[in-house]
């Protein structure tokens, strides 16, 4: 059964909320319209049945021979007041795998059954207690890396992706109605389109506004899966040596024998609140070596992926010499930084390099891991390419879902523009109809409109229990 048929179902479910593992307090949430009579049935000495909602009390729970199971904090949410929007009881127990587990059993064993991944938020989407963007940022704050990616799945919470929608989807069907309402005037001697209240105006309004909420979905892919930046370069030119710096641990081996980074290393990091998932790669030669040939070309694939690539070059190997630099592919100019290593020991050759590069309209730094001189600025470089808001005020960023559904009624309106100005017979008919349909699609982002799939896609990332 999926999830869609199960929470319609009318089950009443049940699952643990917290972590595995010991802890002060365990969560075990009930939910569905026998929650308050499966409730009372373990909880024999407390009367849940007549508890007002937000009431909380402490009691015993029992099995169903009698045996003592656990005391218990018990908490009753009644309809429509609760998440699902259904009655619910959270209990409180010990925490730690045994009680919890033990509760759950008795719960099934009084009717309960255990809840799909995802199903408490789906049953309160489902029962209208917050739309699909705002049950989305319920998984995006929970699997959050940064407070810039909580921050951004408040947002999203509060409702600031659904009001800026709703907005766009009430402007486009308001034109299409004055489109329609048209229709009712045009007879055999009408020549044309009528203009009613300047509709081609207000279609270039939405799909600008559209367009502006389209344009932040590769923040919003950032924040959510976090940008990756590759150290890529010549063997011994210190990328490992550099991204143990910047990681502020010892996490890649440093050796001067060339080659002796063979495969990438990733890790996960910070910069200024945005997550970033840093790689070391091995150096870029040729090599008959078959293993380090292997490393190369992994090197380059990640490079070529890569949202950042600092291009790492050994200051001290080379001369002062600007024509003596070695070359560097122009090819994503815009997302690529050349990094001057040991700059401690090399001071006037990595700024010289600096100037040389920074002439060719390359963003070039010059950084000593040693000493952490030039660190800063990097990272800098890295946030600015990136082009998050210095200030860290996200507000709407979304997600690759959205950017579809997005580039779906972006796709219509446009259509529908150009059918209006076209002004041919039937164009007020079909300019209805594309504008109906890029409505459909906005409604997609909020859950206006959904089927079965759209809810297994959605939730299928949740945890059990949320």
């Amino acid at each position: 059964m999926n999830l869609f048929s199960v929470a319609d179902s009318g089950a009443t479910i049940a699952a643990v909320c917290t972590a595995p593992g010991p802890a002060a307090i365990s969560i075990v949430r009930l939910s569905g319209p026998d929650a308050l009579p499966i409730a009372s049935s373990i909880c024999p000495k407390t009367d849940i049945l007549s508890m007002d909602g937000g009431r909380f009390v402490h009691t015993g729970i029992f099995g169903k021979d009698g045996e003592f199971i656990d005391d218990a904090v018990v908490l009753v949410f009644r309809k429509p007041h609760s998440y699902t929007g259904e009655d619910t009881v959270e209990f409180q127990t010990h925490g730690g795998r045994m009680p919890c587990g033990r509760l759950m059993s008795v719960l099934c064993d009084a009717g309960a059954v255990p809840a799909a991944a995802g199903e408490f938020t789906c049953r309160a989407f489902l029962n209208g207690r917050l739309d699909l963007s705002r049950a989305e940022a319920v998984m995006d704050m929970i699997s959050a890396q940064s407070v810039r990616a909580a921050r951004a799945a408040g947002e999203q919470l509060r409702g600031s992706l659904e009001r800026k929608v709703n907005s766009i989807y009430d402007e486009i069907m308001d034109i299409c109605a004055d489109i329609e309402a048209t229709l009712d005037f045009l007879d055999e001697e009408t020549d044309g389109l009528l203009d009613p209240a300047g509709v081609p105006e207000r279609l270039q309004h939405a799909i600008s506004s559209v367009k502006s909420l389209a344009s932040t979905w590769n923040e919003g892919r950032l924040l959510r899966e976090g940008a990756l930046v590759v150290l890529a370069g010549a063997p011994n030119a210190g990328k490992s040596t550099l991204f143990n710096a910047m990681l502020g641990t010892f996490r890649a081996i440093v050796n001067e024998n060339p080659g002796t980074t063979r495969d990438s290393i990733e890790e996960n990091m910070l910069i200024d609140g945005i997550p970033i998932r840093i790689a070391d790669t091995a150096g870029i030669r040729d090599t008959s070596d078959a293993v380090e040939m292997e490393g190369v070309a992994r090197a380059m694939e990640l490079a070529s992926a890569a949202d950042i690539e600092l291009h790492v070059v050994d200051a001290s190997s080379r001369s002062v010499s600007a024509r003596d630099w070695p070359p560097v592919s122009c090819g994503g100019r815009q997302r690529k930084i050349i990094v001057f290593s040991k700059s401690d020991i090399a001071p006037v050759a990595a700024a010289d390099g600096v100037r040389h590069f920074r002439r060719s309209g390359f963003r070039s730094v010059a950084v000593s891991a040693v000493n952490g001189t030039g660190l800063d600025e990097l990272k800098k470089e890295v946030v600015s390419i990136l082009g998050f808001d210095a200030a860290g005020n996200e507000d709407v960023a979304v997600s690759g879902r959205h950017r579809l559904l997005l580039d779906e009624a972006l796709l219509h309106l446009t259509e529908g523009l150009s059918l209006f100005n076209n002004g041919m017979e039937d164009s007020a008919v079909f300019c209805a109809g594309e504008l109906r349909t890029a409505a459909e699609a906005l409604g997609g982002i909020t859950g206006r409109n959904y089927g079965e799939d759209l809810l297994e896609s959605v939730f299928a990332r949740f945890c059990v229990g949320k």
